[in-house]
């Protein structure tokens, strides 16, 4: 057979084998992108639901402060007895009932005094309070505890008795007085299951079967047929330690698409379900476009193949086969004998390409070298005026305050500061010259707010004579001062340390402020171009040290709100010579 034949054959083979394969992998990848995008929609529709509760809650909340301060029972309140007058007890009455009535998910309110005393208001259901004391209510010890701030129990804690069939979540908090805040009773406000329903029906869309709301105790606030308590569970050890997700699961020979999301202040759970049939459905006429669409390219594949195979002969495996040393990184010309046609033309046409790229490799060489130089030069241009500009800030604060000494004593140590960061134009200098800049910086500094911080050092003399890129630990301190410890308002610690490890110089700065969450320290090593921190000085820093050293790991930044901030530097050295490594 001819090779334009045994390659025909051969692709139709490879053809069939590649559509079906094409196809599946079409089909799972677009199925998977559907689902991740329904999920991510059912998140947020769950964040949409989660805010509508919130919004409910907080109102709620609104009304039970508005009962609270009522002055009719803060009076009889303060008695001791809440029947201890019938006539303020009958305006109270009034308006409670008038509240539960405009209020439409209030369905009952409860007030006990301090003497077991109880009065209530029920427009929606008929319970009974089962204690015989309101200070035997299981929740009341916690209810206490929060001083007034209110807590929820699913069915009234179990203090209820005659409960309805649909649930009802109750909030319940101290009836304090308001001009002493001494404790007079307790307040409980009941809502109804299909208040809650409400608040968030209008945001469900049409392929959610439901949505279902769970209590700290994974207990079904709002019920949904499809899942029992049992199933519920299930779910829940799925989700074990996670604020929100998704996740496929079968229930009753059912496959679901199952979103979850946690309400961290109330340690709710609101979970929905939607049928995977339904994905299947909104993903079928788009399969089979792309299936039509892989069947047309792999014909026309396929026709073009057989026409090349038809005009390409011999001397082209033999191009191909000079040209193998390109698959390992050799860019040498070919050399073949087949005359001036147009397999020659193509061989004249590569020794030509292959002098070029190698041209072209050389000149992208040199102009990265000199990019990343500019680039370094740039950005510490732009740092030198930064402490510039705020030290100048500082001299003319303490003018202004008539501070002259202090003044002068700023003067004298900024220009020591300059004559060693100037470091007759070096870009690189010691770890102990670097040390005596910071030094003076925070001299400066101290000068100005002598009561502020406090700063420690922890050299490694080891360490101190290997070289390091000028002007890099400055804006650390900077950052430190400024954006950690003066935030925070009170007397701070800095400190700075350094250690010799062999292959490498650690340098920290640490100091004991604000600290920064975990997503403002990922905009800041992502060079995001606002973090709302530490501005221009940090991100700065972190862009020197990544061109300079061409390392995207010399730089780590750990911080934990409210205790503090520690930034690390790792040089890489070079030997035993006292050189850093740098490109």
């Amino acid at each position: 057979m001819r090779i334009s034949v045994r390659f025909t054959l051969f692709y139709c083979v490879i053809l069939i084998f590649s559509i079906l394969l094409s196809n599946a992998l079409y089909q799972k990848i677009y199925s998977n992108t559907a689902l991740k995008k329904v999920s991510d929609l059912s998140v947020q529709t769950l964040y949409s639901v989660k805010t509508s509760l919130d919004l409910m809650i907080s109102n709620i909340d609104n009304y039970s402060k508005m009962i609270l301060s009522n002055d009719d029972l803060q009076l009889l309140l303060r008695n001791g007895n809440i029947y201890s007058d019938l006539r303020v007890q009958g305006r109270l009455g009034t308006y409670l009932n008038k509240l539960t009535q405009e209020i439409s998910f209030i369905s009952s309110v409860y007030i006990f005094d301090n003497s077991g005393n109880e009065y209530s208001i029920n427009n929606q259901d008929d319970l009974q309070f089962m204690p015989s004391n309101i200070t035997n209510a299981e929740w009341y010890d916690l209810v206490v505890r929060k001083k007034g701030a209110y807590i929820l129990r699913l069915n009234g804690g179990n203090a209820f008795g005659n409960i309805p069939k649909d649930n009802f979540v109750s909030m319940i908090r101290l009836i304090r007085d308001i001009n002493s805040t001494r404790t007079l009773g307790v307040l409980v406000i009941n809502i109804s299951e299909n208040a809650f329903k409400d608040s968030y029906a209008s945001i469900i869309n049409n392929y959610t079967t439901g949505v279902t709301i769970l209590d700290e105790n994974n207990e079904s606030i709002v019920k949904l047929n499809v899942l029992d308590n049992s199933e519920i569970k299930n779910l829940m050890e799925s989700f074990i330690y996670k604020d929100h997700g998704y996740m496929t699961k079968r229930i009753k020979d059912i496959e679901y698409l199952v979103s979850y999301l946690v309400d961290n202040r109330s340690n709710w759970k609101i979970v929905s379900l939607m049928p995977a049939k339904e994905l299947s459905n909104e993903t079928a006429v788009p399969g089979l476009i792309g299936f039509a669409i892989i069947l047309i390219n792999s014909l026309l594949m396929f026709i073009g193949t057989i026409l090349t195979s038809r005009i390409i002969t011999i001397p082209i495996k033999k191009l191909l086969k000079s040209m193998k040393g390109v698959q390992k990184g050799e860019f040498k010309e070919v050399d073949i004998r087949v005359g001036s046609n147009e397999i020659g033309q193509l061989r004249d046409g590569y020794n030509m390409m292959i002098y070029e790229i190698q041209q072209l490799i050389d000149r992208v060489i040199t102009e990265q070298r000199i990019k990343r130089k500019a680039e370094l030069n740039v950005l510490q241009a732009q740092i030198k005026p930064h402490f510039l500009y705020n030290t100048l800030e500082s001299i003319n604060s303490l003018i202004l305050m008539e501070e002259t000494e202090a003044a002068c004593d700023v003067v004298d140590a900024l220009g020591s500061y300059y004559r060693l960061s100037l470091s007759k134009g070096k870009e690189v200098i010691t770890i102990n010259e670097e040390i005596d800049i910071v030094k003076n910086y925070l001299n400066i500094q101290q000068i100005r707010y002598a009561d502020l911080f406090s700063v420690q050092y922890k050299l490694d003399e080891r360490a101190g004579s290997f070289k390091i890129l000028k002007l890099v630990l400055q804006p650390l301190v900077e950052n430190a001062l400024y954006h950690g410890i003066r935030v925070k308002g009170e007397h701070g610690i800095i400190s700075v340390e350094t250690e010799y490890l062999q292959d490498f110089i650690r340098i920290k700065v640490e100091d004991d402020g604000v600290g920064m969450s975990e997503e403002c320290i990922r905009r800041i090593l992502d060079d995001s171009s606002d973090t709302g921190v530490s501005g221009f000085g940090l991100r700065g820093t972190i862009e020197r040290l990544r061109i300079f050293y061409a390392s995207d790991d010399c730089f780590r930044i750990e911080s934990v709100i409210g205790l503090g901030t520690k930034i690390t530097i790792l040089i890489p050295v070079n030997g035993e010579n006292g050189e850093g490594k740098y490109v």
